[in-house]
């Protein structure tokens, strides 16, 4: 009896054991490389090329401008009304070709500070009492 005990008290410590080891690898895509990086730039937007497909915009990297074109596809959503001269904030990816992918683009109202790509949510304002 008690080495029937002891055998199964060990088969069941070796089972628990082998299955810790036994862990799933992070997931990445087919090529063996981890998902592209979603970055986030705020920017005076400087053209919107005909078509709506591809815009530029000026972006502040400390002292210095750059300017940086993104492509719009069918799964870039668009926050408020962008055009040129207006603000906003793009949230992108790089795609294999090298192109700045657009994933949301985000109109910035004067004097608005920019995301920081999360979602924020408004407390709705107290009534005063007339």
């Amino acid at each position: 009896m008690i080495r029937k005990f002891l055998l199964v008290a060990s088969v069941a410590g070796f089972l628990l054991a082998v299955s810790t080891h036994a862990r799933v690898p992070p997931q990445q895509s087919q090529s063996g490389q981890e998902a592209p990086k979603v970055h986030s730039v705020t920017g005076k937007v400087t053209q919107v090329e005909t078509g709506g497909k591809a815009f530029s915009m000026d972006v502040s990297q400390g002292s210095d401008k750059k300017s940086m074109r993104f492509v719009v596809d069918k799964n870039t959503t668009v926050q408020g009304h962008v055009g040129a001269g207006s603000m906003a904030n793009v949230d992108y990816q790089s795609d294999p070709n090298g192109q700045m992918v657009a994933l949301t683009v985000t109109e910035q109202q004067s004097g608005q500070q920019p995301q920081s790509g999360q979602p924020q949510t408004r407390q709705p304002q107290s009534q005063q009492p007339q």
